[in-house]
């Protein structure tokens, strides 16, 4: 989970280099996600499930258009893909960790029993 806060920190930093070249409109836009970018990762580190979960929607989204912009040919694009595809792993193999708990547990007090 640490590693897709870090992540999600990078991306910030890429988007507030990107939007000191834009223009107008382009700069608040950059400067917007990469202030949403920041939040998910601050509340990442903090542990709350809700941001999880709209982390794994946004980073999905993201990884789509970015796939879509890399077809289209702007190269540049592969790197935030593929940043997008290990947060997206990493948020989604959390899910699966805790249903391994769970399952676990339900597995202990049935014993119990």
């Amino acid at each position: 989970m640490k590693l897709a806060a870090y992540l999600l920190f990078l991306q910030s930093l890429f988007l507030l280099y990107y939007s000191s070249g834009a223009r107008n409109i382009e700069r608040y836009m950059l400067l917007a996600f990469a202030l949403l970018n920041f939040l998910l990762a601050w509340g990442i580190f903090r542990g709350q499930k809700r941001v999880v979960k709209i982390a794994v929607i946004y980073k999905g989204l993201d990884f789509f258009f970015a796939i879509l912009m890399l077809m289209a040919g702007s190269l540049p694009q592969a790197l935030n893909a593929g940043i997008d595809l290990v947060v997206l792993h990493d948020l989604i193999g959390l899910f699966g960790q805790k249903e391994k708990e769970e399952t676990k547990e339900e597995i202990e007090t049935s014993h119990n029993v």
